[in-house]
C-alpha cells in the first residue's frame, strides 16, 4: 500500500514547524511504502502535491492538522479553509479514490464538527496517534474494531470509543529522516523535542489536557537526551525547542535532562515553555549552562485578579521576581499575554503597559512580547464562562473561530489592536 502523509497547509502566514507528529508516525508504519510531505516549506505547494499524486499514487492520505487558527495577530488567521483546499486538490487528481484520514490536535479539538462539515474525510484519528493510526491502516475495512477512530457508516459519523494512551518510553523514536530535517534548520523554535505528555495545570482557556490527560507522563531522560544527541551528531542540528507545555514542571525532570545533557557536552542552543513557579537562581545557571537560549513565559495576565480568573497559579509578584531574575543572565525572554482577558480593568491595562516598556528599555532587546486574543474552545473551562456571559451561544460551531473579550473594557482590546497594527501585525 502507498501511502502519503501530509502536514496540512497553513498559508505561508507563519514561520514552518517540523512536523513531529508525522515523524513519530512514519516510524510506526511498516510494510508499506511511504511519503511523507509538508506544503508549509514548498516553493509551489499545489503543484508539488500533484506531482505527488501523479508520480506516487497514495491509495492513503494522512492529514495531519496541528493548527486551526492563530491568535497572536491583530486579525485572526483562520486556517481550516486551506485544508478544504487540500481535499479539493486531492478529490481533482488520479487518487481521488484514495482513503482521508486526518489526524492531529486541531482535529481532535473539533473532531465531531470537522467529521460532519467535511464529508470526504474518511476517517479520523482522535487524540494520539500513534497507536491508532497503524492499526487503522491495517483495518481500513473493519474501522469500528480499532479504538480512537471516527467513521461513517450508512451516512452517520460514529466514534469507536477513546484508544489507551501512549507510553512514551516504550514507543518508537520519531523518524526525522523520512521527512528531511534540512528545510527547517534556520528557521527558529522549528525542530521540537518532547519530553512528556500531559498538563496539570487548570488555565481556564487551555485545551492541553484535554489533548493529553492531566496526568504527566514522562520520558526518561537518557532517551530524551539520546534523541537530542542524534539530532546533533547525525544530523548536524544546531537548535531545537523543547515542544511541553511546560518544561520545568516538575522542576525535577527538567533538571535531570540538562544536567544529562551537560554530561555529555551537547554543542546545541535550545527554547522551551517555562512556568514561573518552578523557577529559582540555581535551575536557571543550569538551564543556562545546558545550552538554553530562549526562555518562554505565558503569564497572560498581569494583576493578582486576572491571573485568579485565568486559573493561574502565581501572582504578579511571581511574574516580576523572575523578570529580575533573568535581565542580567544574558538569555533571550518571550512573554504572552492576552489583550482583554477575564478582570481586566483600566489599572491593570496600564500596568502592563508599564511592565512592557520597563522590560523593553532594560533588556537590550532580548525581551519580546506577544500580545494574543483568547480562542474560546470546547473543553475549557473559558467555554463555560462564555456560554453564562452571553458571549457565544450553546448552538454555535466553535470550529469556526469565537474570541473571548472583557465586555466590560472592550476599548482595551481595540488599544491592543491599534498597537499590533503600528508594529505591522
Amino acid at each position: 500500500m502507498n501511502i502519503l502523509l501530509t502536514q496540512a497547509y497553513l498559508g505561508r502566514t507563519e514561520r514552518p514547524v517540523f512536523p513531529l507528529g508525522l515523524s513519530c508516525l512514519a516510524s510506526l508504519v511498516k510494510g508499506h511504502n511511504l511519503k511523507v510531505f509538508d506544503p508549509n516549506v514548498s516553493e509551489n505547494p499545489t503543484s508539488e502535491l500533484s506531482d505527488i499524486l501523479i508520480d506516487f499514487r497514495p491509495d492513503v492520505v494522512g492529514i495531519s492538522l496541528r493548527n486551526i487558527d492563530s491568535t497572536n495577530k491583530r486579525k485572526v488567521v483562520f486556517y481550516y479553509p486551506y485544508l478544504k483546499e487540500m481535499i479539493d486538490a486531492l478529490k481533482a487528481g488520479p487518487c481521488r479514490n484514495s482513503k482521508i484520514i486526518i489526524g492531529g490536535s486541531g482535529f481532535s479539538m473539533f473532531a465531531h464538527e470537522i467529521m460532519k462539515d467535511e464529508a470526504r474525510i474518511d476517517y479520523g484519528v482522535f487524540l494520539e496517534g500513534e497507536n491508532t493510526f497503524p492499526e487503522l491502516i491495517e483495518h481500513l475495512d473493519q474501522p469500528d474494531s480499532v479504538r480512537g477512530i471516527f467513521y461513517r457508516k450508512s451516512g452517520r459519523v460514529l466514534f469507536t470509543g477513546p484508544n489507551a494512551q501512549v507510553d512514551l518510553n516504550t514507543v518508537a523514536l520519531p523518524d526525522r529522516r523520512a521527512i528531511g530535517i534540512g528545510p527547517y534548520m534556520n528557521i527558529p523554535d522549528a525542530i521540537g523535542i518532547e519530553t512528556k505528555r500531559g498538563c496539570m495545570l487548570g488555565c481556564i482557556y487551555c485545551i492541553y489536557s484535554f489533548l493529553n490527560g492531566k496526568t504527566l507522563r514522562f520520558k526518561d531522560p537518557i532517551r530524551v537526551v539520546d534523541e537530542i544527541e542524534s539530532l546533533v551528531k547525525d544530523m548536524k542540528v544546531k537548535s531545537f525547542t523543547f515542544v511541553d507545555s511546560v518544561f520545568n514542571l516538575p522542576l525535577s525532570h527538567a533538571e535531570a535532562i540538562c544536567r544529562e545533557m551537560i554530561k555529555r557536552g551537547l554543542d546545541v542552543s535550545w527554547s522551551a515553555w517555562f512556568h514561573e513557579d518552578h523557577m529559582n537562581e540555581e535551575f536557571l545557571n543550569l538551564v543556562k549552562k545546558a545550552g538554553c537560549k530562549k526562555i518562554m513565559l505565558s503569564p497572560d495576565g498581569f494583576s493578582d485578579d486576572v491571573l485568579q480568573k485565568l486559573g493561574k497559579p502565581i501572582k504578579k509578584k511571581d511574574i516580576l521576581k523572575v523578570f529580575d531574575m533573568l535581565k542580567g543572565n544574558g538569555i533571550e525572554v518571550c512573554y504572552n499575554f492576552f489583550k482583554n482577558p477575564p478582570g481586566q480593568d483600566l489599572s491593570s491595562f496600564l500596568s502592563l503597559v508599564a511592565f512592557y516598556f520597563k522590560a523593553k528599555l532594560r533588556s537590550k532587546g532580548r525581551v519580546h512580547f506577544e500580545f494574543n486574543s483568547i480562542r474560546i474552545e470546547p473543553h475549557t473551562r473559558l467555554y463555560k464562562i462564555a456560554l453564562e456571559e452571553g458571549s457565544i451561544d450553546k448552538d454555535d460551531n466553535l470550529l469556526y473561530p469565537k474570541y473571548y473579550t472583557n465586555s466590560r473594557n472592550s476599548h482595551i482590546e481595540k488599544i491592543f489592536n491599534t498597537m499590533l497594527r503600528l508594529k505591522g501585525k
